[in-house]
């Protein structure tokens, strides 16, 4: 029953360049199955989704009630469960639908109403695209491992595109969130009517929270959504994760949006706070990781610079602050002790500037440094005619090693990372 169930809510849709056949053909061979079970099997699923989308239309209607809407003290949280407890059923282009939706919402919360009713409905949200996002890149991959022909590739480049579509949707409605630039909601010209805490419209729980001022205080009281996000750790930590998680993605597009949305926030939490320390903890371990990773795969070649710039941010902002960063590339083989301190001293004296460090970065793990695969088919073919072209640290990397004892300790190759972090 799972996979006729499965089979009878799959939508069927078209997709340039990966489907066979024009977009007339295929309305044409979906118009000629009105009479078969395949047709009856479209009107249960086109049903259901005609009710989910209507009920996210519905609700992005009432939100427009501003605080009448906002304001009710028990929305958020079953609101969040509804949205998002079984999200993880619903195909990925059907997800699309629901985070275009919630983005909607969050961007449109009153300031004042921000505290009470955007932080379960984002961390809930966050925690399933995480979820969602790393399991379908996972079953992705394992599909991947074993070759398909014909219509099994077909639909296996179709989930993939909405996959990636997904992904992408996630990852901008974050970085819409925490952009620098995004036009302040502190601005006097763009700011609601303000509600104070004698105004009975304001739910209980949200009269002792500290972004509720008395009447007459500036509109500056309030937090930007970049700020709001950085300090709540009910909204910070299902974000980190997602985001840590998104740049193992093979996904280049979304994996430098998140780069740069890293190298935004890494100096937000170089203070003495006890939520700064613990989220650069996490920042110089998993991330750090996270990104030494990628930096060793084939497949995120084009994104070196940004992966090593990200690296360089960490070791600029929190080698003086926590021994952690340094801890983790110690643990990799074959990176001595004495280039890791020297590549720390030289990335943080006064005045090196960003391609310096990312350099520095680069040539420290130059043996775990992934070389793409075309790059690895000219080096088989021509790599006497172009040897004398390349550089010293690119020599180093590509000439052929004998297989000895010493060289397998030196280097991890490029088989994967799981053995790479080792304790000391």
């Amino acid at each position: 029953m799972r996979s006729i169930v499965s089979r009878i809510l799959t939508d069927r849709f078209w997709q340039a360049g990966i489907s066979v056949g024009s977009k007339d053909d295929f309305y044409a061979r979906v118009t000629g199955t009105k009479s078969t079970m395949e047709g009856f099997a479209s009107s249960i699923r086109g049903s259901v989704r005609t009710v989910r989308e209507s009920c996210y239309s519905i609700l992005w209607c009432m939100s427009k009630l501003d605080v009448d809407f906002y304001g009710f003290s028990e929305l958020p949280g079953p609101l969040a469960h509804a949205l998002f407890a079984d999200a993880h059923c619903l195909s990925s282009h059907q997800l699309i639908a629901l985070l275009n939706v919630v983005r909607l919402m969050v961007d449109d919360c009153p300031v004042e109403l921000r505290s009470h009713f955007v932080p379960p409905i984002l961390a809930t949200c966050f925690a399933q695209m995480d979820a969602k996002c790393s399991s379908e890149w996972e079953k992705l991959a394992q599909k991947q491992v074993a070759a398909t022909e014909g219509e099994n590739l077909t639909d296996e480049m179709k989930e993939e595109s909405i996959l990636r579509q997904l992904t992408h949707t996630a990852v901008m409605m974050i970085g819409g969130f925490l952009d620098p630039a995004r036009q302040s909601e502190n601005n006097p010209l763009f700011l609601k009517p303000q509600l104070t805490v004698a105004d009975p419209k304001v739910p209980s729980s949200a009269k002792d929270a500290s972004t509720y001022v008395a009447e007459g205080n500036p509109a500056s009281a309030y937090p930007s959504m970049r700020k709001f996000c950085l300090t709540s750790s009910t909204v910070l930590e299902p974000l980190l994760l997602f985001l840590t998680h998104a740049i193992r993605m093979r996904d280049g597009r979304c994996c430098g949006v998140v780069l740069r949305v890293f190298r935004s926030l890494i100096p937000e939490f170089a203070d003495d706070s006890p939520l700064s320390a613990s989220i650069r903890e996490f920042i110089s371990t998993d991330v750090l990781k996270a990104c030494i990773s990628s930096l060793n795969e084939p497949y995120f070649v084009e994104l070196q610079k940004e992966l090593a710039q990200l690296i360089a941010s960490i070791l600029t902002y929190y080698s003086n602050l926590t021994a952690t960063p340094r801890q983790i590339l110690l643990s990799l083989p074959g990176i001595e002790e004495s280039s890791v301190d020297k590549c720390i001293d030289y990335i943080m004296r006064q005045g090196m500037q960003q391609r310096q460090q990312r350099a520095l970065v680069l040539d420290l793990l130059r043996d775990i440094k992934g070389v793409s695969i075309s790059e690895q088919g000219r080096i088989t073919k021509t790599a006497s005619a172009v040897r004398k072209e390349r550089s010293k640290m690119q020599q180093e990397f590509l000439k052929e090693r004998t297989a000895t004892a010493e060289d397998r300790k030196a280097s991890p190759g490029l088989e994967g990372v799981a053995g790479m972090f080792e304790e000391h």
